[in-house]
C-alpha cells in the first residue's frame, strides 16, 4: 500500500465521522418531531438487544476469530478491564477536585467506568474497510474485536450487576417523591350546583397517553367555598406538569372523565401558569384539542423517564432488585421467571392429591412436571441455605440474548471442529451439496439480520440525545463536566495509544487492525445506556437532578467528539500505522 499525505489521512479520518454524525442527526430529528415515539424507540431497542445484536456478535466472532487468536482475545479482555478501571479512576479524581453533587456521585463513577464501545467503534471500523487503509477482511476482524470489548462490558454491567451502581444515588429519592406527591392535587372551585368541591386526582403510573387505559381515581371531599367563582383555576406546579412532555394532554383527559362523573358544566381554566385557556364546548372541540397537542408534541426526557421508571414497583416490592430482571428486555421492569419456585406447600399438596386420583396420560406428564418442580425447589433451597444468590444472579444473566450470542460465538470460534460446521476452515468435515458447511445457512441468516444493528443503534443514539434536557444544573458542575470530558476524550486516547504501542511491541497484538481498534476504543465517550439506567431509578414526579447532570455530560462530549476522534485517528494512521 502506497503512502498517503496528511490531507488524505485527515479526510479518511473524517469521512466515517461525517457518516456516523449524519445517521445520529437523522435519529435526532425522528425523536425531536416525535416521528418515532419513545414507546416505539423502546420496542426497537429491545429488538436490537434481543435479536439483531446477538446475530451480529455471533456472526463476526465465528467468522473472524479462531483458536489462533486466543492470545489477542485475552489481551482485549485485559485491556477492557484496564480501560474501565482507568475511567473510574479519572472519575474519582474529577469528583475530588471539582464540585460533583453528592446525588450524582455513583452515576459519575459509572460514567467513567463504561464508554460507548458498541455502535461507534463498530460503525467506524466498518467504514475503514474500503481498501484505502484496511481490507474488508481486516475490517471484519476489527468488528469482531469490538464485539469482544462489548461482551466484556456487558458481562461486567449485567452479569455482575454493576448497572445497579446508578441506583445508589437515589437512596433518598423515596422521601422526596412522597413529599412531592402530596402537592400533586387539583383544586377546582365550586359551580352553582357543586359548591365547595375539592377533587384530588391520583396520577396514573404511566404518563404515556397511548398506553393509558384506566380512568384515574377521583375522590370528592367537602371544603370551604373559595371566594373567586369567576374562573376555574388549577394550582399545579409547572415542574410537575409541563406542556412539552405531554402531561397536559393527559390532564385534559382526566378532566373529561371528571366532567362525566360529576355531570356538571365546569369550564376548564388555566391548566398551567401563563398558558392559554382550554375550553371544550363539545366532544369535537375536545378531540380536536387532543389531536393538535399530540401533533405538536416534541420528544423530551420525561418520555424516557415515564417509559423506564420502575420506582413505584420497587417501592411496593413488585420488583426485587436482588433478583435478575427480565432477560428479554434491555432494562426490564419485571423480575425474570427463570428459576422461580412456588413455595405454597398447601397448593402443592392439593396438586399431588389430584395426581394420585387420576391415572390418565396427562396425569403422568403432570407428575413428571411436579417432580421437576420439586427438584428445582431443592436447588433453590440449597442456594438460599448457602447464600449463593449471587451465583444464580450471575448465571441467569448469561441467558440474556446479547450475552448468549457472544458467548456461543466465542465457544464455536475457538473449537475448530465446531467452527467448521459454520464456515470453511482447515478442518475437514462433510460439506453440503453447495460445497459449503452444513450450518452455513445460519451464518447467512445472522449476517443478514446483524447488518441492521449499527444503523438502528446510531438512530437510537440520536433519539436519546434529542430527548435529553437540562432544567437545572448544580453550581460548579460545569467544571466537573469540562474536566471529565477532557479526561475521557483527550487524556484517555493518549493512554490508549501508549498502551496499544506497548502491546504491539511485545507481540501481544499482532495485527494492525487490532492496534487500531484498541486505540479507537480508548477514544470513545461515555455509554449512552446510562440514560436508561438512570431513568429506571428516576421518579416520574419530582426533581430530575441526575438526569439533568447526565444530559449536560453527554451534550458536552458528543459536541467535541468529532474533533478529538478525527485528530486521534489521523495521528494513528500517520504515526502508529505509518500509512
Amino acid at each position: 500500500m502506497s503512502k498517503i499525505d496528511l490531507g488524505a489521512a485527515i479526510y479518511i479520518a473524517l469521512k466515517p465521522i461525517f457518516k456516523i454524525y449524519t445517521i445520529i442527526f437523522v435519529g435526532f430529528l425522528l425523536a425531536k418531531y416525535n416521528i418515532v415515539s419513545m414507546e416505539n424507540a423502546k420496542g426497537i431497542s429491545n429488538m436490537v438487544v434481543n435479536a439483531i445484536l446477538p446475530c451480529l456478535t455471533f456472526n463476526k466472532i465465528v467468522t473472524n476469530i479462531s483458536w489462533h487468536d486466543i492470545k489477542e482475545v485475552g489481551v482485549i479482555i485485559l485491556s477492557a478491564i484496564i480501560l474501565f478501571s482507568f475511567g473510574a479512576a479519572g472519575a474519582l479524581v474529577t469528583n475530588y477536585t471539582t464540585p460533583v453533587p453528592k446525588t450524582f456521585f455513583w452515576s459519575f463513577i459509572f460514567a467513567g467506568l463504561f464508554p460507548n464501545i458498541s455502535d461507534l467503534p463498530i460503525a467506524y471500523t466498518q467504514s475503514m474497510g474500503n481498501g484505502a487503509i484496511f481490507t474488508e477482511a481486516e475490517s471484519e476482524k476489527g468488528v469482531a474485536y469490538s464485539c469482544i470489548f462489548l461482551f466484556t462490558q456487558s458481562f461486567l454491567m449485567m452479569n455482575f450487576g454493576m448497572w445497579r451502581m446508578v441506583g445508589l444515588d437515589f437512596r433518598d429519592a423515596k422521601k422526596e417523591s412522597n413529599d412531592l406527591e402530596n402537592q400533586s392535587s387539583i383544586n377546582i372551585p365550586d359551580s352553582e350546583s357543586d359548591r365547595g368541591t375539592s377533587m384530588i386526582i391520583n396520577e396514573p403510573k404511566n404518563n404515556s397517553l397511548e398506553t393509558t387505559s384506566e380512568v384515574p381515581r377521583v375522590s370528592v371531599s367537602e371544603s370551604d367555598a373559595p371566594s373567586n367563582r369567576t374562573s376555574v383555576m388549577s394550582s399545579l406546579d409547572s415542574n410537575v406538569i409541563e406542556d412539552d412532555n405531554g402531561f397536559q394532554l393527559e390532564l385534559a383527559i382526566m378532566f373529561k372523565h371528571i366532567q362525566k362523573v360529576l355531570d356538571t358544566s365546569l369550564t376548564l381554566g388555566h391548566i398551567l401558569k401563563n398558558q392559554p385557556r382550554l375550553i371544550f364546548n363539545d366532544d369535537n372541540d375536545f378531540e380536536n384539542e387532543i389531536v393538535r397537542r399530540k401533533r405538536s408534541r416534541r420528544g423530551s426526557v420525561h418520555d424516557v423517564i415515564s417509559s423506564f421508571s420502575a420506582v413505584d414497583r420497587i417501592r411496593t416490592g413488585e420488583l426485587d432488585l436482588t433478583r435478575p430482571l427480565s432477560v428479554t428486555r434491555e432494562i426490564g421492569r419485571d423480575n425474570t421467571t427463570i428459576g422461580v419456585i412456588d413455595n405454597n406447600t398447601e397448593e402443592t399438596g392439593i396438586v399431588e392429591n389430584e395426581l394420585k386420583s387420576n391415572g390418565d396420560l396427562q396425569s403422568i406428564h403432570s407428575e413428571k412436571a411436579t417432580k421437576w418442580t420439586r427438584f428445582k425447589k431443592r436447588v433453590v433451597d440449597f442456594i438460599h441455605k448457602h447464600h449463593l444468590e449471587w451465583v444464580a444472579y450471575f448465571a441467569i444473566n448469561f441467558c440474556r440474548p446479547a450475552s448468549l450470542g457472544a458467548l456461543l460465538g466465542i465457544i464455536c470460534a475457538l473449537i475448530p471442529w465446531i467452527k467448521a460446521l459454520f464456515v470453511p476452515t482447515y478442518v475437514h468435515v462433510h460439506q453440503a451439496p453447495d460445497n459449503m458447511p452444513v450450518l452455513n445457512f445460519l451464518m447467512d441468516f445472522t449476517a443478514y439480520i446483524g447488518n441492521a444493528c449499527i444503523p438502528l443503534g446510531l438512530l437510537l443514539l440520536g433519539g436519546t440525545l434529542a430527548r435529553l434536557e437540562v432544567n437545572s444544573l448544580p453550581k460548579g458542575f460545569d467544571r466537573s463536566v469540562i474536566l471529565m470530558t477532557v479526561f475521557r476524550l483527550i487524556i484517555s486516547p493518549i493512554i490508549g495509544v501508549l498502551w496499544a504501542n506497548k502491546l504491539y511491541s511485545m507481540n501481544w497484538l499482532e495485527s494492525r487492525i487490532g492496534k487500531f481498534v484498541m486505540i479507537l476504543t480508548w477514544s470513545m465517550p461515555c455509554s449512552t445506556s446510562q440514560v436508561y439506567f438512570t431513568a429506571f431509578y428516576t421518579p416520574i414526579v419530582g426533581s430530575h437532578i441526575q438526569m439533568d447532570c447526565l444530559s449536560v455530560f453527554f451534550v458536552a462530549q458528543y459536541a467535541i467528539l468529532f474533533i478529538t476522534l478525527s485528530f486521534v485517528v489521523t495521528y494513528t494512521l500517520k504515526v502508529d500505522l505509518k500509512v
